[in-house]
């Protein structure tokens, strides 16, 4: 017999719906799914913890019913409900790699600061409390290990472009493996290997140093100590050089006024530049 599902990956809440379809003839976005009424009940639940919780302003009108989002201090949520489930991501704005926030940064947990990393344990406990208080749920979350080599190898086992089907195995029987030139190769275009030292700079600016693990296409993963790893592309991975900067070295921030201005002149055709330098009196060979 098939059972409603959830999984945790990272910060995201995953359930999935596996028993309950839309009646025949009926428009699926016009049921009530069950999980549905399962939602707002995490809903009230965190709304009674602390959070606002709203539909999401920023989604179209037509379909906005479904997407929300929430805050309670500097602990931030995502939400979507669909026929086949709901997912709630939780993210935060203080420690952040992308330009358009924490909500699509990779790695979401490891960035969170401490106390806000408490904050949501407590909640995604919670919130998993609470499904298994409604009905028998399964749990299909990923395995999660501690270690950073034990980590590593749960996730060659779950993905399928790898060949590992179980976890017997040690991650350095790898040492030595590389891949494809477009994907293996680091800044200075050395070759990479499984097992390799190389050195990358984190988006705080701080130098770093690893054994790297081929993980998809051009990323690769950095154990940087025994609990912690690094998912960092190809291009910057590098073994050092007296030539590198080995302090914190901050990612130099162009003024926007400068941008602009640079960006139009770009824009500006060769001979309207020799035009508008006529008009100011400046002679042009």
């Amino acid at each position: 017999m098939s059972k409603n599902s959830y999984r945790i990956y990272d910060t995201t809440i995953y359930y999935r719906n596996n028993t309950v379809e839309a009646p025949n003839g009926l428009d699926s976005w016009r049921f009530k799914y069950p999980h549905f009424g399962t939602l707002h009940r995490i809903f009230n639940m965190l709304r009674a913890e602390g959070f606002s919780i709203e539909n999401d302003a920023e989604v179209a009108k037509c379909i906005r019913r479904d997407y929300y989002i929430g805050r309670r201090g500097d602990l931030e949520l995502y939400a979507h409900r669909y026929p086949a489930g709901f997912e709630i991501m939780f993210f935060q704005n203080v420690v952040i790699e992308n330009k358009s926030g924490g909500r699509y940064d990779f790695d979401k947990f490891q960035k969170m600061p401490y106390m806000i990393r408490l904050r949501f344990m407590k909640y995604r406990d919670k919130i998993i409390a609470l499904l298994k208080s409604v009905e028998d749920l399964k749990d299909e979350s990923k395995a999660d290990p501690r270690l950073a080599e034990e980590w590593i190898k749960a996730r060659y086992v779950e993905e399928w472009h790898h060949e590992q089907k179980d976890m017997n195995f040690l991650l350095s029987d790898l040492d030595g493996q590389t891949q494809e030139s477009y994907n293996g190769r680091d800044r200075d275009e050395k070759t990479l290997h499984n097992g390799d030292v190389k050195y990358f700079r984190h988006w705080d600016g701080r130098l770093y140093r690893g054994r790297v693990y081929h993980n998809i296409n051009n990323m690769w993963w950095v154990i940087l100590g025994r609990f912690t790893v690094r998912n960092v592309a190809s291009f910057e991975l590098f073994d050092l050089t007296p030539e590198d900067n080995r302090r914190r070295q901050a990612k130099p921030r162009i003024p926007e006024a400068y941008q602009k201005r640079r960006q139009a002149i770009e824009d500006t055709k060769t001979r309207e530049l020799v035009n508008e330098l006529r008009r100011r009196g400046v002679k042009v060979g």
